[in-house]
């Protein structure tokens, strides 16, 4: 019994010597792992240097990467009646010049080139029965001086390419055109609605009324100014829909005719 407890306290004594000398050994090598971590850390975070200057970066709407080159615009211009509506949409620059647009519009059919205000017959009736109509440019469309409202909205390439699709085919469908029922604002505020915007809910507002509240309804309080074209022209030389003619003063008694049916209106 004796010489059992002795074993015993000799073999205790030898572990706590081996204990001792061991506890060193693995706490240097904890130590350097640890060590060896954050160096590693330290490593990885060194081998990916910061951009140069890229704190002082700041990218613009108008920097070629990732800009929105395209863009529609809502616009509202006067005529010798109550107005007219229509879009005009696009491509421009780096510096959002206009390099490349189109219009379109519904408005009565019957003007050419050798018959000025030939659709004004059809205007007339049709503030009573659909008439035909056409949906390109009218006169006056390109003239930046009759422009009484505009909303503009940029557009990426896919965007762009969908509203330029569905604007062809609401022209292909060849609308008739009717001052009451489908006038230039149903065909504008279609397009409209078709990018999703929010739109005014009465149908009978004049052109300019019509396109400030699709502009303010869609966040946008201040008059926006207009595009400059590329050319550094009065006139995009690079206009798809041109009209038909070049736009000519109305003779007094036409001016007269029409004021006259769109006071009868707002009668």
């Amino acid at each position: 019994m004796r010489y059992s407890f002795s074993l015993v306290r000799c073999a205790g004594l030898f572990l706590g010597i081996g204990a001792l000398t061991i506890l060193p050994s693995l706490t240097v090598q904890a130590a350097s792992a640890q060590s060896g971590t954050q160096a590693s850390a330290h490593t990885q975070v060194a081998a990916v240097p910061p951009k140069k200057d890229d704190h002082w970066t700041v990218r613009t709407r108008s920097s070629p990467r990732g800009a929105k080159r395209y863009f529609i615009e809502f616009r509202a211009r006067a005529a010798a009646s109550y107005g007219h509506m229509y879009v005009l949409y696009g491509r421009v620059n780096a510096r959002h010049e206009m390099l490349e647009t189109r219009i379109a519009g519904l408005h009565p059919a019957g003007d050419a080139a050798d018959c000025y205000n030939c659709s004004l017959f059809n205007w007339t009736i049709g503030h009573v029965i659909p008439v035909p109509s056409e949906t390109g440019a009218s006169d006056g469309d390109l003239e930046e001086k009759y422009v009484t409202a505009r909303y503009r909205v940029w557009l990426d390439a896919a965007k762009y390419k969908m509203i330029d699709a569905y604007i062809r085919k609401r022209q292909a469908d060849s609308p008739t055109w009717n001052a009451l029922w489908n006038n230039c604002l149903d065909f504008g505020r279609d397009i409209a609605e078709h990018l999703g915007l929010k739109v005014p809910g009465f149908v009978w507002l004049e052109p300019k009324d019509f396109v400030t509240e699709l502009r303010k309804m869609n966040g946008v309080e201040k008059e926006q100014l207009p595009l400059k074209d590329a050319s550094n022209g009065l006139r995009s030389t690079t206009i798809r829909a041109v009209a038909k003619h070049t736009p000519k003063r109305e003779s007094q008694t036409d001016v007269s005719h029409k004021q006259t049916v769109a006071s009868g209106l707002a009668r």
